[in-house]
């Protein structure tokens, strides 16, 4: 055989290079060389977002609440609004069935792997390369903790990151939180962070808002249910639609039977089982003051924007306002009970619908926006709201609507109205016979005057007086009157018991209705507004409000609404509310309040304004009828509370005057009479502290629409001394009083007895009268000109004593 062939046949008989020895050994060393080298490319390149995720505290991540901070109007912080539809359970009170069905719609390795899931990765990623797109998530229930106790998109997104470098730190994240927390403690944190729509957070807030019950009761059927709605929680919710809620449910139901936790007929008749809703959600356990404005953010960015939390929401509300009108509030209701006449539960005893309650409610006239509210003593022993949900009788707080129909009608605050005790039979309030009682004057002992002007019947807010006026205006003009101003009265019968504040109303009404009084008839906005603007945790700004100057419907014409404010002006002066000036740091107060008490002192209330806000507050019982004590008046409970709100508020909405309208004159008149005043026209009154009497000039500015103020001169004081023709002698009544008291002598003038009686009055000591000169028509035509001449009287005769 040639050498050529014996090569040839060497060569074939050599093997391939793949069977020869030692090449898979070296591809081997090959793979492991490169892998290793990658290994090291890799981990230097991951070094930085595996520090990154050693930065968040371990110890947060059952930390399920992310408040939104809210400010006020002026940056102090009102409070923070937390989730509170969410009740923090423990593991073991979720059922093993509704653990099942988690694993089977999120992670189904969850107890084989030690926070991410390669397995689920690389399925990830093949469904991902026949797809071209991502069809499949791979994140473990860990990771979802991760996620959602560090706000990790949110973080990312600040940082510039990218969502593929979100997951690498949120993969690492998760191997920190598998090293410190076993897996019934991650299960038990997720299923109480986890949201589930419709404003549910956490299993057992989900479990009572969708099905009512607790998680320990839910069917097989019902915790597929909610598990199906992690993947889209809003638009899966079957309170939006029940219909891709039942494939979603479907969908677990099926992976469930796939990996064999329940058998092919369970899983049928899991698929066949209705989703029958039955709504009990938690009540959140916030404050009055917060479920407002939370009700504002969800019409304004909707329940899923406000569930994500860490908002900053800037109001309307002034912070020391709000803190103010909260600590008086309540010290005055302890005072209340702490009353000798207080007959009722006490807070913290009983049952807490039976305490006393309050409320206190600022808005901005101008604009519409609320600056205080406080809507009870404490959102967590009542959540009702006296502001929005409350009616009580405004009692004697409706009076300057009587009034402002009166003089609408053409009436005068000089007009005469008798001021005598009443018949209860005429107004029939409270069941009672007998006299009508005044309990609108505010203190314990009132006291008719026979005839008085309408301002005086006003600022002393008298009740007979104010039936009268009511009576002679008409209850039907009184009634549109008052529906004018807003109030809900537009229905109520037209009896006599109308006038003094029988029919019931919300604080909230009440105090738009006195916004008429400071802007010249017009009604503050009937939209009111809390939220000024909201950004987000990245500081984005998600809304915010313009607020222009909105006009309000009128009310009454300008010339009314004036003359009645100033009559309520009287009445801190010298009326009902007297003293209240005094607690007032604004100076000069521009303002007015009233206070209002019902006649069975049931409801206490105190409403006035500035020229940019009007304040209201009331305290009662929710349950209307019963007294809170004898004598519980509003000056007493309720203008403590309105003064402090008002003091607090006039660094930033004080200092502002309300114009007097054109259309109003001002004349001064007699305060007695209520006719034009002369120099006559003095009055006797009683000092409060001395008991002394003394004389004080009657004359007094008074404010008429133009056209009505015309009046005669005083005839009460018109400073003549008229003929009595039944007794032929003079009548000194007439005569005016002059400015002085008397002198009362402290010792006799003459020292030892008299009994000749000499000491004899001469013709220099007999005084010397001043008369006016006679006029025809002299009270019509009183000429304050007239000049005064002296005339002599002739010393009289001796006295002489008949026998008898």
């Amino acid at each position: 055989m040639s050498k050529a062939t014996q090569a040839v046949r060497n060569k074939r008989r050599r093997p391939i290079f793949f069977k020869r020895k030692g090449f898979w050994m070296g591809v081997l060393v090959l793979l492991v060389v490169i892998g290793v080298a990658g290994w090291m490319v890799a981990d230097r390149m991951l070094e930085p977002y595996r520090q990154r995720a050693m930065e968040y505290d371990l110890s947060l991540v059952d930390k399920v609440e992310v408040p939104s901070v809210i400010l006020g109007h002026d940056g102090g912080e009102v409070g923070r609004v937390f989730v509170q539809n969410r009740s923090v359970i423990g593991i073991d009170q979720v059922p093993e069935r509704f653990i099942s069905a988690l694993r089977a719609g999120e992670d189904k390795r969850f107890y084989k792997h030690h926070g991410v899931d390669y397995f689920g990765i690389a399925r990830a990623a093949i469904d991902w390369l026949q797809a071209g797109k991502a069809v499949s998530g791979a994140s473990t229930i860990t990771q979802q903790l991760a996620r959602g106790a560090y706000d990790l998109q949110a973080d990312c997104k600040r940082r510039g990151e990218t969502s593929i470098e979100r997951k690498i730190i949120e993969a690492f994240l998760a191997q920190r939180i598998e090293t410190v927390y076993s897996k019934p403690e991650i299960l038990e944190y997720y299923l109480n962070r986890i949201y589930f729509g419709s404003g549910f957070y956490g299993i057992r807030s989900a479990s009572l808002g969708y099905f009512g019950k607790e998680p320990e009761a839910l069917t097989d059927a019902e915790c597929a249910t909610i598990v199906g709605l992690i993947k889209n929680p809003s638009g899966l919710s079957p309170l939006n639609d029940i219909e891709a809620c039942r494939v979603a449910r479907n969908m677990v139901i099926a992976r469930m039977m796939n990996l064999d936790m329940i058998r092919p007929a369970e899983a049928a008749r899991m698929r066949a089982a209705p989703i029958a809703l039955n709504p009990k959600p938690l009540q959140r356990g916030t404050s009055h003051l917060y479920e407002r404005i939370a009700t504002e953010i969800r019409s304004l960015l909707g329940e899923d924007a406000l569930a994500q939390g860490g908002y900053t929401i800037r109001t309307s509300i002034d912070s020391t306002v709000q803190h103010a009108a909260e600590e008086k509030l309540e010290e005055m209701l302890r005072q209340a009970e702490n009353h000798s006449g207080y007959q009722h539960p006490k807070r913290g005893t009983g049952d807490p619908k039976k305490w006393l309650q309050g409320g206190v409610f600022m808005v901005d006239q101008r604009s519409g926006g609320v600056i205080a509210h406080v809507g009870g003593r404490d959102y967590a022993d009542v959540p009702f709201d006296v502001i929005e949900l409350g009616r009580s009788p405004m009692g004697t707080a409706f009076f300057p609507f009587v009034y402002a129909a009166a003089l609408e009608r053409g009436l005068t605050p000089a007009s005469k109205v008798d001021d005598e005790a009443m018949d209860n039979r005429a107004v029939m309030v409270g069941g009672r016979e007998g006299i009508l009682g005044e309990w609108g004057m505010e203190v314990s002992n009132p006291r008719y005057e026979g005839s008085v002007t309408l301002r005086r019947a006003l600022e002393s807010s008298k009740v007979a007086a104010t039936v009268r006026v009511a009576n002679q205006v008409g209850l039907d003009h009184v009634r549109s009157t008052s529906a004018g101003f807003a109030l809900p009265v537009a229905e109520a019968e037209l009896l006599p018991r109308l006038a003094v504040g029988w029919e019931p109303v919300s604080l909230k009404d009440l105090v738009r209705a006195y916004t008429a009084f400071a802007d010249g008839g017009r009604l503050g906005p009937s939209q009111l507004w809390y939220v000024e603007s909201i950004r987000d945790a990245q500081g984005s700004i998600r809304y915010e409000r313009s607020v222009p100057h909105a006009v309000g419907e009128t009310a009454v014409s300008q010339a009314t609404a004036f003359q009645v404010h100033s009559i309520l002006q009287g009445g801190m002066t010298r009326g009902s509310a007297q003293g209240v000036l005094d607690e007032l740091v604004e100076k000069p107060f521009h303002g007015a309040c009233k206070t209002g008490t019902t006649h069975d002192f049931s409801d206490v209330w105190t409403v006035g304004y500035n020229a940019n806000v009007t304040c209201g507050v009331w305290m009662g019982f929710l349950n209307s009828g019963e007294p809170i004590y004898e004598g519980a008046f509003g000056r007493d409970l309720a203008m403590p509370v309105w003064t402090d709100a008002m003091n607090q508020a006039a660094r930033n909405y004080g200092g502002r005057g309300i114009p007097q309208p054109a259309s109003v004159v001002e004349v001064e008149i007699c305060r007695v009479s209520g006719d034009r005043v002369t120099p006559y026209c003095y009055e006797q009154v009683e000092d409060p502290v001395t008991g002394a009497i003394r004389s004080r000039p009657a004359g007094i500015r008074e404010f008429f629409r133009k056209g009505t103020e015309n009046l005669p001169f005083c005839p009460v004081h018109s400073g003549s001394v008229a003929e009595d023709p039944s007794r032929g002698v003079l009548d000194m009544t007439a005569l005016a009083v002059i400015d002085a008291s008397p002198v009362r002598p402290k010792k006799p003038a003459l020292l030892g007895d008299d009994p000749f009686h000499s000491i004899q009055m001469t013709e220099d000591d007999i005084p010397q009268i001043r008369v006016r000169r006679e006029r025809t028509n002299v009270l019509d035509s009183f000429d304050l000109e007239d000049g005064l001449r002296e005339m002599s009287l002739p010393r009289p005769g001796r006295l002489e004593i008949a026998p008898e």
